[in-house]
């Protein structure tokens, strides 16, 4: 295996090696099925010490935007809450067992029929066991189907990409359907290359500025990267926006790099559907 120590897993997963480190790191884990295990590994530790809340303010950002934007990343969050509330009520019976003042001691109790009736009859003592692995299979499945059928309608993060200028090939400006108000969107914005660690971006509607984002981080994308900034539903009303993206140097005084458009409109399915059929005829 090639040397990658976990610490500097951990780091790559938070995306705090430098752009030609990570990528390098990433044809690395590519190529050996050791070190992906490892990754693995690393990347469920990642879950279990977000809930501890042990992340700082630039890992609790890469984390949020790298993990829990997908579906499968809330499925493993919601598996690693559990097992970390079943773990510490585990650890406080045994806390509890341990602090408690020992019990004085008192005559032996005989044992109950329904034992004695397992002692002498091993028939009667098989099917208690396989109703009560019955029972316990019947279980599981109930939590499993429950489980599968919350995760299936979580509803998952809208999804915009943008290139400089955010025009695709003809002229027309990217869409977005309005959002609820308490969902979150994923906005891309693509650079050719990387030159700064951290980023910055300025939102503007109608050349009012709405909010601004700093220490953002850049994710290598096959032959470019991306800058992912997210927002929350409630500031994104049907109009045209504009994304100002600067990149920000060790000594902190941003520069600029591109601005990126986009429009959200009040559109339902239908209303999309009826214009194609309108542009078809």
């Amino acid at each position: 295996m090639l040397n990658v120590s976990e610490q500097e897993l951990r780091i790559y997963l938070l995306g705090g090696l430098s752009p030609e480190r990570q990528t390098e790191l990433a044809a690395k884990i590519h190529n050996d099925a050791q070190l992906q295990e490892e990754l693995l590994a690393v990347k469920e530790e990642l879950f279990d010490q977000y809930l501890a809340g042990s992340f700082t303010t630039d890992e609790q950002q890469y984390f949020l935007t790298h993990f829990l934007s997908s579906v499968s990343g809330q499925q493993k969050l919601h598996f690693a809450r559990l097992f970390r509330n079943y773990r510490d009520s585990h650890l406080r019976k045994e806390s509890f067992a341990v602090d408690r003042v020992p019990a004085p001691v008192t005559p032996v109790i005989a044992p109950s029929p329904w034992f004695a009736n397992l002692h002498r009859n091993p028939a009667y003592a098989v099917s208690m066991i396989i109703v009560a692995g019955l029972l316990a299979t019947l279980v599981f499945w109930v939590y499993v189907k429950e489980s599968s059928t919350m995760h299936a309608t979580a509803p998952s993060m809208p999804a915009l990409t943008l290139t400089a200028g955010s025009t695709k090939p003809g002229g027309s400006i990217q869409k977005l359907r309005a959002p609820a108000k308490d969902d979150q969107v994923k906005v891309e914005l693509e650079v050719a290359k990387s030159d700064f660690k951290k980023y910055k971006t300025q939102l503007f509607r109608e050349n009012q500025a709405l909010e601004s984002q700093e220490e953002l981080p850049i994710v290598p994308r096959n032959t470019h990267y991306v800058v992912p900034v997210i927002f929350t539903g409630n500031l994104l009303t049907p109009g045209d926006y504009q994304l100002k993206l600067s990149g920000v140097p060790d000594s902190g005084q941003p520069e600029y790099i591109d601005i990126y458009s986009f429009r959200v409109t009040a559109e339902t399915a239908s209303d999309s559907n009826s214009e194609h059929d309108q542009i078809a005829r």
